[in-house]
């Protein structure tokens, strides 16, 4: 009887605007607070018909969106048998309002639900089916119906690819009528626009753009590891990538951040994303042989990153570092000359100065250590770079060691540490220093021998609820562990 009773409240629809915010209020206290009441619910979605479900998205949805992880096993068992009838409440709902709740309550659920992420079944798939045919069938969907639908297919390609499962990869970069939708969120929003953008604007066409720009970078980043090629080519001009980076919007420059980044990885020839000038520039002859891009467009893209690293928000900080890599990687590898000049410019050097004071926060020691190790590699000497060498080894000799080698910084440490002691610059630091560095290291050695946790270097992808937009922080940073190993070949290099 208390079975019947909860349910049919649970199912009943309230047409009153203040009925319907009392029963959500009384919803999400139950929901938080009463076992038997998740029980009811959890047997209610398994065994009641989709249609009669619907009711209870909007209140499910309300209590999701304000939560950041889910451990307690009620909640499991809830979160698997809404996702288990996820397809068919889908379909049951297309056409109406109620598929956007879909969308969102699955995208939720991807986000919260450990067990999920991890694995990738059948309902998956055909959840990713039935969500591409939704976007490519219905051209009247709504603006924050496409946004959500297309986050989920890139939430659902993150966890799966981060596990090396590359079947959902396949699913979608094959879907020439997917790509092309793709392409049409992107194009319909044009420069002038994006400049004008600010805030939250899931409203508009800006939040699809901006959901549409993430998929495309995830896909040109994981289409090599999953050896499929993309059946439709994604546009992206340069004059676009600028105005984007240059946005008020911290989700636009962020989207644009990845697309760059990622075509630089595929060497600029992604079988997914093609990125050209629509105003065609004069080449210069002797800078840009063999450049997909123009040696005046590096330029100014480098400014808009040192830019970006300098104002130091989480949001784009990681993206603005990776792509400085990645693009100074680019140029080396095609024009050294190039390289060097982007390189040199007075600029870097104030920015790296300007990173070490703020070097207390995680983010600002990964872009110092990044950008010194650029430096490095160019052999730049000035009493600047000299300093901040020193100024390294210092903090590392000093600093306790539960905090020595904190997130993505790590590896950047010792790879500085190691470029210094196998070059020229070795010579100008004291011997005191060197000593001192030889003990930490020891210490730290034999820590990682004791079986000491290290670093952290399995990749779960770093993923926020920016506004409507879902967005992975980290997709293409460089994933590495700091092991005994590495400890141990600095110690050999200071013998």
């Amino acid at each position: 009887m208390r079975y019947l009773q909860l349910s049919c409240w649970l199912l009943s629809k309230c047409d009153c605007k203040k009925e319907k915010e009392k029963k959500a209020n009384c919803f999400l206290k139950m929901l938080t607070n009463s076992s038997e009441f998740r029980t009811t619910l959890t047997r209610c979605v398994t065994t009641n018909p989709c249609d009669t479900l619907l009711p209870i998205l909007d209140n499910l949805q309300g209590f999701l969106c304000t939560k950041e992880s889910f451990s307690s096993p009620p909640f499991e068992e809830l979160l698997t048998a809404v996702q288990t009838r996820l397809p068919d409440l889908l379909q049951a709902s297309a056409g109406s309002e109620a598929v956007f709740t879909v969308l969102e309550v699955a995208c939720n659920i991807r986000r919260l639900h450990t067990k999920s992420s991890s694995v990738c079944d059948s309902q998956d798939l055909k959840m990713v089916c039935k969500v591409i045919q939704l976007l490519v069938r219905d051209a009247h969907l709504v603006a924050m119906t496409t946004t959500a639908g297309i986050n989920y297919l890139y939430i659902t390609l993150l966890q799966t690819a981060a596990m090396d499962d590359f079947r959902i990869l396949s699913v979608i970069i094959t879907n020439s009528a997917l790509l092309q939708k793709l392409q049409h969120c992107l194009s319909n929003v044009g420069q002038q626009e994006l400049s004008l953008e600010s805030g939250d604007s899931s409203s508009s066409g800006t939040g699809q753009c901006i959901a549409a720009g993430l998929l495309v970078a995830a896909l040109a980043k994981f289409e090599q590891h999953g050896s499929v090629k993309a059946s439709h080519v994604v546009t992206v001009t340069v004059e676009w990538l600028f105005a984007a980076s240059s946005s008020t919007d911290q989700r636009l420059q962020a989207c644009a951040l990845q697309l760059w980044t990622t075509w630089f990885i595929s060497n600029c020839h992604s079988s997914v994303l093609r990125v050209y000038r629509d105003q065609r520039l004069s080449m210069l002859r002797d800078e840009d042989v063999g450049l997909s891009i123009s040696s005046r467009d590096l330029r100014l893209l480098l400014l808009i990153l040192q830019r970006q690293i300098y104002m130091d928000v989480g949001l784009v900080h990681h993206s603005a570092v990776r792509c400085l890599q990645v693009a100074l990687a680019y140029s080396r590898q095609k024009n050294t000359a190039l390289a060097q000049h982007l390189v040199l410019q007075p600029w870097s050097q104030t920015l790296l100065q300007a990173l070490a004071d703020k070097c207390e926060s995680g983010l600002s020691a990964s872009a110092f250590f990044s950008l010194l190790l650029l430096l490095i590699e160019e052999s730049v000497h000035s009493t600047t770079v000299d300093g901040l060498i020193t100024q390294t080894f210092q903090y590392v000799c000093n600093v306790p060691l539960d905090r020595i080698l904190p997130s993505t910084a790590s590896c950047l440490c010792t790879d500085v540490i190691y470029r210094v002691l196998t070059s020229g610059y070795r010579s100008h630091l004291d011997k005191q220093l060197l000593t001192s560095l030889t003990s930490r290291l020891t210490t730290l050695q034999e820590k990682l021998i004791a079986g000491a946790s290290p670093i952290e270097g399995h990749w779960k992808p770093d993923i926020i609820l920016q506004g409507a937009t879902l967005m992975c922080r980290d997709l293409c940073l460089v994933r590495r562990r700091l092991e005994l190993k590495d400890v141990t070949k600095l110690l050999h290099l200071l013998q």
